[in-house]
């Protein structure tokens, strides 16, 4: 299987420029949001795939997944789009990252990747942001994560 980024809010400030710098660059990408409309007109132009979904939907989000490599979630606010997008990514093995600045997202992945550490999962809490020095973290052969010494 080819390497697959689903950039979740993709029509956004953001998110827009992400998805078509992906997408310009070859990697096989994915947009997605809540807005088919939206999703539809930026898909014309860069003649990738699409995904609309709202995270409310946990069924839908789950089957949105299905074939990602890594999830990058541009959608705010993150304090309502990171917890179960995250979740359906620990639940399915998908990568998430996002690029917020939220320090109360920071605990909260914090503490789902505390919580599904004996599950041998992990949780990368946000650590693309641009807005804060990114977090580094590993995982350890026991499948548990660990913050790297800065």
């Amino acid at each position: 299987m080819s390497p697959k980024l689903l950039v979740y809010g993709a029509t956004g400030f953001v998110g827009g420029h992400i998805a078509r710098t992906a997408a310009g660059s070859g990697l096989p990408t994915i947009l997605a949001g809540r807005d088919p409309a939206k999703l539809d007109s930026l898909v014309a132009d860069l003649g990738v795939e699409r995904r609309a979904f709202d995270l409310a939907d946990a069924g839908a989000t789950a089957r949105a997944l299905k074939g990602v490599t890594v999830v990058l979630n541009c959608a705010g606010p993150f304090k309502r789009t990171a917890e179960p997008l995250a979740g359906a990514c620990l639940s399915a093995g998908v990568p998430y990252l996002d690029i917020t600045g939220e320090i109360p997202v920071f605990e909260a992945l914090h503490a789902k990747d505390a919580e599904r550490r004996p599950m041998a999962s992990c949780c990368f809490p946000a650590s693309a942001s641009t807005s804060l020095r990114p977090i580094a973290w590993r995982c350890t052969s026991s499948g548990g994560c660990r913050r790297r010494p800065a």
